[in-house]
């Protein structure tokens, strides 16, 4: 029987890659048992021995960062704590990427690598339909808060609430009850302690000239593309592609980091050009969900095709894409169409719902690729289903046009 469970982590570093010479700047670490319940809360600052990278991200003061303990001090500590233990992440991959590197610094290899560990976000596709990559997205559909968020310690233990949350929704033995047993008996190397203290941020607020992201067509567009089926590494590489372009500006040294950590993931050019691509085209779609193209936004458009090396006119053929997806021809019903409603209706949502499955549709809660229709109370909603509908291209209705649409009948699905 296992009885440490597992060992949920996470890093701020100073950078996206350790090819490039970034280091680990904060790590987290929270211990949780098999029933979802948390056992123990460690983390530390650390000294990367070079500038701290993009502040504006994880806030870590260099004042701070001066007093912390070095990789090669709690490194043994740290062994102890995963010894035994599934590792749990979200966005495992890149995590992982970081502490090969920083073990590999010291002359010890890290024994644990994709197989041995589970990463929520990939997870958070089967037990939260719908949520975004995110970590705070996916707190918001789980109902878990997320404090501090940037921080190792805050985004560990909201994590490990994720994880306790996946644990109340399965039953034993769990899907990942082999990667589990891997884990166990995975042989942890025997590092010599060191004596040293742990150093946390201080409490007083940073400001950093220009921080605070850009000021781009929309936060998070990641959050917007429908997750990638059959592959473990190409959303956690989008999680981290859409965070560099936060402030629409890559630099040198990000551009290359990006192509180490992709290729760091397995992911081919092919890949992360196809990528890219779907990256520009939710992005087009979202301009385009108000019917209404800006100046900012094509601008906006412009620059993450630059930024991403694409060819030039990319992004008008995203944009005719996403015009060409915003159909305005009559709305039909097809026995099994999934739908989702959003809005207050002036009858209640469940009347409606009774209806739609009365005629042989089937009602979601949450917005997947897999769903035909959003009906919205307002056909301009911003709530979060329109949003990610919109960035679906799935296309998002008003109750009117439901109402007739649902009086000329639902036709019976056509034989595959």
């Amino acid at each position: 029987m296992i009885t440490r469970m597992y060992a949920v982590i996470d890093t701020e570093t100073t950078g996206l890659s350790p090819k490039y010479h970034h280091r680990i700047a904060e790590i987290g670490v929270v211990l949780v048992d098999g029933g979802g319940r948390i056992e123990h809360e460690w983390s530390t600052l650390v000294n990367p021995d070079r500038d701290l990278g993009p502040q504006r991200i994880h806030g870590i003061r260099a004042a701070d960062a001066r007093r912390a303990p070095r990789f090669e001090d709690l490194a043994a500590h740290l062994v102890e704590l995963l010894r035994g233990r599934t590792l749990v992440a979200h966005n495992l991959p890149f995590d992982l990427t970081f502490l090969e590197a920083e073990y590999a610094r010291l002359g010890t290899a890290f024994p644990a690598n994709r197989s041995h560990g589970l990463c929520t976000m990939n997870l958070a596709s089967s037990y939260l339909p719908g949520a975004g990559r995110s970590l705070a997205e996916c707190c918001a559909a789980a109902g878990i808060a997320l404090g501090g968020w940037h921080s190792a310690s805050a985004d560990a233990r909201a994590t490990a609430d994720l994880l306790s949350h996946f644990l109340g929704r399965s039953q034993p033995p769990y899907p990942w009850s082999a990667v589990a047993e891997r884990a166990v008996n995975t042989p942890w190397p025997e590092l010599a302690p060191r004596v040293f203290s742990t150093a946390s941020r201080a409490t007083r607020s940073m400001s950093i000239p220009g921080g605070g992201g850009g000021g781009g067509l929309v936060a998070g567009i990641v959050d917007y593309l429908p997750r990638v089926s059959g592959s473990e590494v190409a959303d956690p590489y989008l999680a981290v592609l859409d965070a560099a372009l936060a402030d629409r500006y890559l630099s040198a040294d990000e551009i290359a980091a990006l192509g180490a950590l992709a290729g760091s993931l397995g992911l081919t050019a092919t890949d992360t050009d196809r990528l890219h691509r779907d990256y520009v085209d939710a992005l087009a779609r979202v301009a385009l969900a108000d019917h209404v193209l800006t100046d900012d936004e094509r601008a906006d458009l412009a620059t993450i095709v630059t930024l991403l090396e694409l060819p030039a006119g990319t992004d008008a053929e995203a944009l005719a894409r996403a015009t060409g997806g915003a159909t305005t021809s009559e709305l039909s019903l097809t026995l099994d169409d999934l739908v989702v409603f959003t809005g207050e209706f002036d009858e209640p949502r469940s009347v409606w719902m009774e209806r739609a499955t009365a005629v042989g549709l089937r009602v979601h809660n949450a917005v997947t690729k897999k769903v035909s229709l959003v009906i919205a109370a307002d056909v301009d909603s911003l709530s979060g289903k329109a949003k990610k509908a919109r960035g679906y291209g799935i296309r998002v209705v008003s109750l009117e046009e439901f109402e007739k649409a649902l009086a000329m009948g639902v036709a019976a699905r056509a034989e595959v």
